[in-house]
């Protein structure tokens, strides 16, 4: 496989971790090593670089996905928590960071606690987008808003779980999350 851009300056190094990520999350299992390596370059050169960091917690979370041993699992989703938790705390503000660990947490195993988290993420980068939407591209919100829904839902906040479920059909009528959201509203409704 070759790297998608040249992996010299910071900048192609992190596209390239990028890249690298999103073909993993898509099960190319050659592209979750090689996004590990360009992550640890990144850090390893930049210190606590927010995004880096997140996109290497997700890759934990993968590689504990793609592992049958339990215990396995169990170490590598302790580890991505870690590394999720030290991008944000490296920048608070970084919308990647926020983005990867809200949507990582929500899909990591309920008994690691993470949807509060998850939560959090999605309301931060919703009230950031308010004040500022250069901050992330507008095709980004109705998974958002989406995700922050299910997140409620998963946590037993059923009238939050609803309002930005609502959201979703409301403010992106055009796109496929709203059609997951009026899914999740029905079957929102059909429980008391």
């Amino acid at each position: 496989m070759d790297p998608p851009a040249p992996e010299t300056p910071a900048r192609s190094r992190l596209d390239a971790a990028r890249e690298y990520h999103r073909l993993a999350m898509q099960g190319d299992r050659e592209a979750l090593k090689r996004a590990g390596e360009v992550a640890d370059r990144i850090i390893a050169d930049e210190g606590d670089h927010a995004e880096a960091l997140a996109i290497r917690g997700s890759l934990l979370t993968l590689k504990a996905r793609f592992t049958r041993s339990f215990p396995k699992r169990l170490y590598y989703s302790y580890k991505a928590i870690r590394a999720l938790n030290r991008a944000v705390e490296a920048d608070p503000d970084d919308p990647a960071a926020r983005t990867i660990r809200g949507f990582t947490s929500l899909v990591l195993p309920a008994f690691l606690r993470r949807l509060k988290v998850a939560a959090g993420d999605f309301e931060y980068l919703i009230r950031r987008y308010q004040e500022d939407p250069s901050l992330l591209p507008d095709e980004m919100m109705p998974k958002i808003y989406l995700n922050l829904g299910i997140a409620y839902a998963k946590e037993g906040r059923r009238d939050e779980a609803r309002k930005a479920l609502a959201d979703v059909t409301e403010k992106f009528p055009e796109s496929r999350e709203s059609d997951r959201a009026q899914s999740l509203l029905a079957r929102l409704a059909k429980r008391p």
